[in-house]
């Protein structure tokens, strides 16, 4: 630049603008720099603001002139080139190199093997055993070179599994064979670092003394199998029971080791107003009687004031409401129900889950409805969905006997879709186990495993061909092989499993494929085999 200045002589004088030069020449457009040069380069102090600044004020300004590139210095060419450079790393070969198609095409099987399912142990053999952290044995197939084959399942990527068939045919068994696997470590089932806690969901008729009453098969992982040398178990299994129950069905569980049962209460601060209006027993439905309009519009009020729901202020605005005494009969009734399950002293203990840990919520009781059941399911959900820690399942068991055609089995599988939706980013697994698949179809569709033991029910199988891709001239002969599946034995629709390599040394996706499973055995207790006559 000081060169530039001993070669232009003509001097400046405060009349001089942009337009005093002709920029369309090399000279005048040298002159035009210098001045700039002299006007705007420096601070009050002398100090030159910086050739990269002045560089840029250059281009900045509304003008004619042709600064191209013979202006740009070779550093600044180098440097746009080396952030092209930088860029190229993040992009896909398409060049069509070898070398790069191979390590894309390795880095792609790395990810499919790591976040699929279910992987055949083949597949993890050697060196790459480190792509999969935990894993347990679920049985064998015969999709696989060998012809039959370990089948294990991830337990470290987030999955649902919806598993359905009659009852006796091994669905209850599959789901606590899943359940050992996350919660359970042992050498015989594969490699759990970080066991996962569990959430399970239990509800059945009860009456009386509960005679006839079964109690949820997961208690019994509690409890080591007697038959196996092993002597593993989940670390503890806590029940969670209605309150009007407690005494009854405690009995039934406590008979069973490692097992602790709790009245379930509600913080009135994880209620909110659909949660009220369901467990008060507002139906939509039916005619809404004045008193309960009276209730619902004070719902409705405190809801348009925001902030966290107050029981203790929604009953102070009812006593100011006049009812009379048939009414205000009811309304307790409708209260009473409510506030059976409420935590009104706020003295009961905290739910916590633990890693290795079952808590089960069995809201069998003969105060208990499915519709409420299904609404505490919803509160414990959440609850558990907000609890510390990663690595979480949810289990719901026997799900035909409480997902019924209710408002609150309708609010719980709009939870249940949000949290499969989700599951990454919860850390959710969530495992549906039912004799009805035609009631939990929209579940079915976003399940990333399906597990299908013996039915033969026409309208189950076209509950189960909706949302999963049978070729029109297999569908009669894979009702068949359903038809004479044998106990603990199924057959998996999993499109992201990797069942092994074919000759050409390519991953075996599970992508259109039924695959024939025999389910293993099971190392904890087994509560729930036939009770056979001799």
């Amino acid at each position: 630049m000081e060169q530039l200045a001993c070669t232009i002589a003509s001097p400046f004088n405060q009349t001089t603008t942009d337009a005093s030069f002709n920029t369309s020449t090399p000279a005048g457009l040298e002159a035009w720099i210098y001045w700039h040069y002299r006007q705007d380069a420096f601070h009050p102090d002398g100090r030159f603001k910086g050739l990269e600044w002045f560089r840029k004020y250059l281009f900045s300004l509304d003008t004619d002139s042709d600064i191209g590139d013979d202006y740009l210095s070779k550093d600044d060419s180098a440097s746009q080139s080396r952030g092209s450079d930088d860029m190229d790393f993040l992009l896909f070969s398409t060049s069509g190199d070898d070398d790069d198609d191979e390590n894309t095409q390795a880095s792609g099987e790395v990810t499919s093997v790591r976040h699929a399912p279910l992987i055949d142990i083949h597949v993890i053999s050697g060196n790459n055993e480190r792509l999969l952290p935990q894993y347990g044995l679920l049985g064998l197939h015969d999709e696989a070179r060998d012809a039959k084959s370990k089948l294990l399942l991830n337990t470290n990527v987030p999955f649902s599994m919806f598993i359905c068939g009659v009852q006796g045919s091994g669905k209850s068994h599959t789901t606590s064979c899943i359940l050992e696997n996350s919660l359970v470590p042992s050498k015989h089932l594969g490699k759990l670092c970080n066991p996962l806690s569990a959430l399970v969901f239990s509800y059945a008729p009860f009456s009386g003394d509960g005679a006839g009453f079964t109690v949820s098969e997961a208690a019994f992982l509690a409890s080591p199998s007697p038959r196996l040398p092993d002597g593993v178990h989940v670390k503890r299994v806590r029940v969670l029971v209605s309150p009007s129950n407690f005494v009854r069905i405690s009995k039934l569980y406590l008979q069973l080791p490692n097992v602790s049962v709790t009245p379930f209460k509600i913080k009135s601060r994880d209620l909110d107003i659909e949660t009220m209006l369901t467990l008060m027993n507002v139906k939509v439905s039916e005619e809404t009687p004045l008193y309960m309009s009276q209730a619902m519009k004070i719902l409705r009020e405190m809801s348009t004031a925001g902030g966290a729901f107050d029981y203790k202020m929604f009953k102070r605005q009812l006593k100011k409401k006049a009812f009379n005494p048939t009414q205000a009969s009811m309304l307790q009734m409708r209260l009473d129900l409510l506030e059976s399950f409420l935590d009104t002293s706020d003295d009961c203990l905290e739910l916590h889950f633990h890693p290795g840990e079952i808590t089960i919520m069995d809201m069998s009781c003969p105060f208990v409805d499915a519709n409420t059941a299904c609404i505490l399911f919803k509160i414990g959900l959440k609850l558990y969905l907000q609890a510390q820690g990663t690595g979480k399942m949810i289990v719901l068991d026997e799900a035909h006997k409480y997902m019924l055609n209710e408002p609150g089995a309708k609010s719980l599988n709009e939870t249940l879709l949000q949290t499969i939706r989700l599951q990454r980013h919860y850390g959710a697994r969530v495992i549906i186990s039912t004799q009805e698949p035609t009631l939990l179809t929209n579940l079915i569709a976003l399940c990333s495993v399906t597990v299908i033991h013996r039915f033969s029910s026409p309208e189950w199988f076209s509950a189960i061909r909706r949302h999963i891709p049978i070729a029109a001239d297999e569908r009669d002969s894979l009702m068949q092989r359903i038809e004479n599946l044998r106990t603990g034995k199924a057959i998996v629709y999993s499109p992201n499993a990797v069942l092994g390599h074919d000759q050409s040394g390519n991953l075996i996706m599970g992508t259109s494929r039924m695959v024939n499973v025999s389910i293993r055995r099971r190392l904890t207790n087994d509560g729930g085999q036939s009770i056979l006559a001799v």
